[in-house]
């Protein structure tokens, strides 16, 4: 492969990645401030309505906003793992290294940045639906 074909190459796959990097960007921010909210909204209706419900319900709350915090640790994980992918990314190709041997180098990163996300929005799902439940119970 020549230089221009490897250019052309270079700045096609360039084009994708960043495509792709913001859509996973953006899809974990929603779920972050999904998550956040339905915290702020459970603490909120505790403070307020926390008297008049029964110890097991208050306790299946506190079960649903540790279990949504976990989602926003998760957040947190994948967001740094992100950025020292990016960083030792940005540090090999300035090393002229091939996408082969960065990709290799990186491949822990991108692995843990892929399964922090799929676990912030599996525990995300699991606390969202935990909250319903509850919600629903108090309410029936």
């Amino acid at each position: 492969m020549n230089k221009k074909e490897q250019l052309e190459e270079f700045y096609n796959y360039k084009h994708w990645r960043e495509i792709q990097r913001n859509q996973l960007n953006t899809s974990s921010n929603i779920i972050f401030t999904f998550s956040a909210t339905i915290i702020g909204f459970t603490i909120n209706y505790l403070l307020n309505k926390g008297v008049s419900i029964c110890e097991s319900t208050k306790f299946s709350f506190i079960i649903s906003i540790a279990i949504l915090l976990s989602s926003i640790l998760f957040y947190l994980i994948f967001n740094i793992s992100k950025l020292m992918d990016y960083t030792k990314t940005a540090r090999y190709l300035r090393k002229n290294m091939s996408f082969e041997e960065i990709g290799i180098k990186t491949w822990l990163l991108g692995k843990i940045t892929w399964y922090s996300f799929i676990l912030q929005i599996g525990i995300a799902f699991f606390g969202f639906l935990f909250s319903v439940i509850i919600f629903t119970s108090i309410i029936l």
